[in-house]
C-alpha cells in the first residue's frame, strides 16, 4: 500500500466530508409524544370534514394590476370540466396561476388545495415531513384513481388518506409548516426528467428542499436547496402566491431575480 498516495486522498475526502457537512442544517430530536398527536389528530377528522370544493375569491396579476373575478374563475373550471391534468393560464406568454382537477373530478386554482390546515403544533421543521413521510404511502395517481394521470388530494384529505402522489405530499407538508408559521412553498416542475411536486422552506437566511415522498434515510439534517441540482423548479405557489421561473429551470436558488411573483389569490366568500 502506497501511504504517499492513500493519505493525501483520505485528508481530501474528509475535507469534502466536512464542507458537506457544513451545507446542512442540525434539526433536534423528534419529540416521543408525536405518534400520541399523529393518533389524535387522524381520529378527529371525519369523512365530512374533509369534503372539498375549493375556494371562492380573485386574482390580481401583479405586473398589470388586472384583477380576474371569481366568475372568470368559474368559467375556466366549468371549461376543464372532463379533462384531466395540470393547467397553466398565462398573459404575455408567462403563467400566472395553475388549475388541477380534485378527487370529483372538479378544476381548482392551485392555491385552494392549501386548505390552512394544522394537523397539530410544531417548534421543528423537520416534524412535519417525517410524519407525512411515515404516515402516508406513495401511489401514483393512475394507480389510486382508475388511470386518471392527475388528481390531487387537499391538504385535509391528503392527511385522512393514507396514500397519494408527490403533491399531495408536498400540499400537505406547505399547509402544515405554513400554519406553523414558517416561509414554505410549494414547488413545481421537474426531477430527473419526470414532473414533480416539492416543498421549499425559506429558513434562516437559507434555502431548503423538503421531500416528503422519501420514505428512508432520515437522519437529523435537511438538504440546502443548493445541495440538489436535479430538481428543476418551473413555479412555485402558497395559500395565496403564485410565483413564476423566468429563468432557466436548472437553478438551485429559490430567491434569484428570475422568480417574478405573478399573481395574489383574494378569497371572498359568497
Amino acid at each position: 500500500m502506497n501511504l504517499k498516495f492513500y493519505l493525501p486522498l483520505m485528508l481530501v475526502l474528509t475535507v469534502v466530508a466536512s464542507l458537506l457537512e457544513e451545507r446542512k442544517a442540525k434539526l433536534p430530536d423528534v419529540p416521543s409524544h408525536t405518534e400520541k398527536q399523529v393518533t389524535a389528530s387522524t381520529s378527529a377528522l371525519t369523512q365530512a370534514d374533509i369534503e372539498f370544493d375549493g375556494s371562492n375569491g380573485f386574482l390580481t396579476l401583479l405586473e398589470s394590476n388586472r384583477k380576474i373575478s371569481h366568475k372568470e374563475i368559474a368559467r375556466w373550471r366549468a371549461s376543464l370540466k372532463g379533462n384531466n391534468g395540470f393547467y397553466t393560464y398565462q398573459t404575455n406568454n408567462r403563467s400566472f396561476t395553475a388549475l388541477a382537477p380534485d378527487i370529483k373530478g372538479n378544476f381548482h386554482l392551485t392555491h385552494s388545495y392549501l386548505e390552512g390546515y394544522l394537523p397539530f403544533k410544531v417548534d421543528n421543521p423537520m416534524l412535519p415531513m417525517l410524519v407525512i413521510a411515515r404516515k402516508k404511502t406513495y401511489q401514483y395517481d393512475h394507480e389510486q384513481y382508475g388511470g386518471l394521470m392527475e388528481i390531487w388530494q387537499s391538504s385535509k384529505q391528503s392527511y385522512f388518506y393514507p396514500s397519494g402522489d408527490c403533491e399531495d405530499h408536498a400540499i400537505l407538508l406547505a399547509d402544515w409548516l405554513i400554519e406553523a408559521g414558517y416561509d414554505a412553498r410549494v414547488a413545481v416542475g421537474t426531477y430527473d426528467g419526470g414532473g414533480h411536486a416539492w416543498v421549499v422552506l425559506f429558513l434562516n437566511g437559507n434555502e431548503y428542499v423538503l421531500e416528503a415522498t422519501q420514505k428512508r434515510g432520515f437522519g437529523r439534517q435537511y438538504p440546502l436547496a443548493s445541495t440538489l441540482p436535479n430538481y428543476h423548479p418551473t413555479m412555485m405557489f402558497t395559500q395565496d402566491h403564485f410565483w413564476l421561473n423566468t429563468g432557466s429551470e436548472v437553478t438551485t436558488d429559490y430567491s434569484s431575480k428570475h422568480w417574478k411573483l405573478m399573481s395574489r389569490f383574494t378569497e371572498q366568500p359568497f
